[in-house]
């Protein structure tokens, strides 16, 4: 599948700015000062490197960032027989032929097609919408998905398929072509709600969303004391906040810059 220059552009800057690789950067200046033998400059990186690495893996600093952005948009409370669609995001993939098809979706995905299920079988004739493309992987996220929904009893013409969106603005406004102004439910990660939303409600007034998929989890005990040590599990749940608050920034700055331009 072709991508684009700008696509693999914005992927790349995107990349550049996470916390790990922010890091990374900030140790190499840090190095390359102490080598140059000027220390004391080398610590203002050090500190900086080392900070970053600390609050983004430490669960409670964490964990107060998922929280405030996953729960914005609670489950709905009434499921059955209210919509037309039901509208799948993508969430990634490795087609291993070796693997089953529900074993080579990744988890946001997996959890993402199993409530699409759930609310296509609870609303009988609604169509379910699921997109993703491939990337360099030889099979789409959409083709994956319908194969799963198939496996789980979804008649296969009940099923469209987005295979070529690469990105949220591109799902929403291929699938406004589908939905138009009928009721729809639309299943992404929690993390992802809000930046989603705001590109499907450009089109519709008629999206609920139904948030899947939550990383920021409320403990029912007091933690360890292990707990509070690094953990890089912790860092890749704040790479996926960060990623979001880094994909609204672009959604805000996209907004602006036709003001710009005049």
């Amino acid at each position: 599948m072709h991508v684009g220059w700008a696509f693999v552009l914005k992927k790349w800057l995107a990349s550049l700015l996470m916390p790990l690789n922010v890091s990374i950067i900030l140790l190499l200046l840090a190095f390359y000062l102490c080598l140059k033998k000027r220390a004391y400059l080398a610590c203002l990186p050090l500190v900086g490197a080392l900070t970053i690495m600390i609050l983004t893996s430490n669960y409670s600093w964490v964990f107060n960032r998922l929280y405030s952005l996953e729960r914005q948009y609670p489950q709905p409370t009434k499921i059955a027989n209210r919509f037309d669609f039901i509208i799948v995001l993508g969430g990634g993939h490795v087609s291993d032929p070796s693997l089953s098809p529900i074993e080579q979706l990744s988890e946001a995905s997996l959890l993402r097609i199993l409530k699409g299920i759930k609310l296509a079988k609870a609303n009988p004739g609604a169509r379910l919408i699921v997109s993703g493309y491939g990337g360099s992987d030889p099979k789409t996220n959409a083709e994956l998905m319908k194969l799963v929904a198939t496996q789980a009893d979804i008649l296969p013409a009940s099923i469209i398929t987005i295979p070529k969106a690469q990105d949220t603005a591109q799902e929403a406004r291929l699938i406004s072509i589908y939905i138009g102004q009928r009721p729809c439910a639309l299943v992404t990660s929690a993390i992802h709600m809000k930046r989603a939303m705001k590109y499907f409600q450009q089109f519709s007034n008629h999206i609920t969303p139904v948030p899947t998929d939550y990383l920021g989890k409320q403990l029912q005990a007091p933690l360890s004391s292990y707990q509070y040590l690094p953990d890089p599990i912790v860092m890749s749940r704040f790479d996926a906040y960060w990623h979001e608050k880094l994909g609204i920034a672009w959604e805000e700055l996209q907004q602006k810059l036709p003001q710009w331009s005049q």
